[in-house]
């Protein structure tokens, strides 16, 4: 990343399955320079279909990063801010493995759990990449939520219920 145009992200748009597919079709535009992914479980969770798709032997090798902490955890941190500790929905099946996925595709998935192990997984599937081999290194993680990425934009909900129609043609006039 010492040079421009070798990093590739959504932004500030948050959105929840870009980095499987946008380093697939990073490697595909540079098939010699090694790429790397990362995302979240959840985020992950919705792009995986792709494993199949990169499986295929005219398909350059990538390696992508998977965090396990077995949540959606935007939306937990958000649950937990917003509605007082109550959240729903947001717990993700502990028994599934993203490694194991890979290696039914016929890729290599590695599990690390230590900074040790994830740095020498990163290393090795980036000269695997070199030899046609894609990885999928999943990092397993404790539980705990990070904080939000912007504070200023956790705050709680205002809920409008109970409205007055003249209210409402006012708020109307001025969008």
């Amino acid at each position: 990343m010492k040079k421009g145009r070798k990093y590739l992200a959504p932004g500030l748009f948050g959105p929840c399955g870009y980095g499987f597919p946008a380093i697939l079709g990073a490697k595909i535009g540079c098939p010699k320079t090694p790429v790397i992914g990362f995302a979240g479980d959840g985020a992950f969770g919705i792009s995986m279909n792709e494993m199949s798709s990169c499986a295929r032997k005219e398909w350059p090798a990538i390696s992508m990063v998977i965090f396990r902490n077995y949540q959606w955890g935007a939306e937990k941190r958000n649950s937990i801010l917003w509605f007082d500790d109550n959240f729903i929905g947001t717990e993700l099946d502990p028994e599934l493995s993203y490694s194991k996925v890979a290696d039914a595709c016929g890729l290599k998935g590695v599990t690390v759990k230590t900074m040790e192990e994830t740095t020498k997984a990163i290393k090795q599937s980036c000269e695997d990449q070199k030899k046609g081999i894609t990885t999928f290194i999943e990092v397993i993680l404790n539980q705990e939520l990070g904080e939000p990425f912007r504070r200023d934009a956790m705050k709680k909900p205002v809920r409008v219920a109970g409205i007055k129609k003249s209210d409402m043609k006012q708020q109307k006039s001025l969008i």
